[in-house]
C-alpha cells in the first residue's frame, strides 16, 4: 500500500514529511503560510496515521517517497523533512539524488551526536519498549512525552494509540541501525539544502544540526527561542525556507 498523502497548491513538488511520532496534520500551519505557492504533499509515513501498513526505518520511508513521486508523475521534489525524518530526506538525496531537487532539514537528525544516550536505551529490547509504554519517564527524556501524545484522532482507540508506538519503536531501532550509514555518506549530499534550527532546541541538539548543515554544504538559518516543534511553534518561518528553497 503507498502513502496516505494530501495535496495542496500548486508550482514546485514538495513533499513534507513529518517527525516521530506524528502524522501529516503536523503541517497544516506550515501549508497555510505557503498558501497555495507550491506543490505540497504532505503524507502520513509509514506506520502513522491513514497510511496502512507496518512501519518501516528511513531506507523503507525513503522508498515510499519515491512511490509516493512517481504515482504524482513528479520527476523530482524538494524534500523537507522535520526531526526523525531528517534522516529520510538525506537518505533520499545520497541514494536517489535525480529525484531530489533540494532539501529542507527542520530540527533534523544526521549530523554528529545526532543519536544521544537517551535514544540508545529507547532502542534496546525489552528495555526500551519498556519505557516507551510506561510513558518515557525515565533517564531524562521527558520533553519526548509531548511528541509521542497521541492525536485527536488517535485518542479515538486504543489500537491507534498502540499503533503509534509500534512506530515509534521501529524508528528508534533504525537510528542505530541505519543513521549511522546516512551520516557517513553526507559527503555525497550535493543537492541544495537549508538547515532550520530553533536555538532551544531540546530534542536534537543545535550542534549536531550545525555539524550536518556544515557537512553538506547547507544554509544554516537559526530561529531564537523556538524548540524542536519547528512546524508548529514557527510555521512562518519554515514556510519561508521551503519557498525559499523550492524557487533556486
Amino acid at each position: 500500500m503507498g502513502l496516505h498523502a494530501d495535496v495542496h497548491g500548486d508550482g514546485r513538488v514538495t513533499v513534507l514529511l513529518h517527525g516521530q511520532p506524528g502524522g501529516r496534520r503536523d503541517w497544516d500551519a506550515v501549508v497555510e503560510h505557503l498558501d497555495g505557492t507550491v506543490r505540497a504533499i504532505v503524507p502520513d509515513r509509514l506506520g502513522y496515521g491513514a497510511t496502512d501498513g507496518p512501519p518501516g526505518g528511513f531506507g523503507a520511508n525513503a522508498a515510499s517517497v519515491i512511490e509516493l513521486l512517481d504515482g504524482a508523475g513528479a520527476d523530482d521534489a524538494v524534500v523537507v523533512g522535520h526531526s526523525w525524518s531528517g534522516g529520510v530526506a538525506l537518505d533520499l538525496a545520497e541514494r536517489h539524488a535525480d529525484r531530489v531537487a533540494a532539501l529542507v532539514l527542520v530540527g533534523a537528525v544526521g549530523g554528529t551526536g545526532s543519536v544521544a544516550f537517551a535514544d540508545r536505551v529507547l532502542a534496546a529490547p525489552v528495555v526500551g519498549d519498556a519505557l516507551a509504554l510506561g510513558g518515557l519517564t525515565a533517564i531524562g527524556v521527558r520533553p519526548v512525552r509531548r511528541l509521542v501524545a497521541p492525536s485527536a484522532a488517535d485518542a479515538r482507540s486504543g489500537e491507534g494509540w498502540w499503533r503509534r508506538w509500534r512506530s515509534f519503536m521501529a524508528e528508534q531501532r533504525a537510528m542505530l541501525d541505519e543513521l549511522p550509514g546516512i551520516a557517513a555518506r553526507l559527503g555525497d549530499v550535493r543537492v541544495p539544502a537549508i538547515v532550520l534550527l530553533g536555538e532551544a532546541d531540546r530534542i536534537v541538539r543545535p550542534s549536531s544540526q550545525e555539524a550536518l548543515a556544515a557537512a553538506i554544504g547547507a544554509e544554516l538559518r537559526r530561529v531564537p527561542g523556538a524548540g524542536h516543534l519547528l512546524p508548529r511553534e514557527r510555521p512562518a518561518e519554515v514556510a519561508d525556507a521551503i519557498r525559499h528553497a523550492a524557487t533556486r
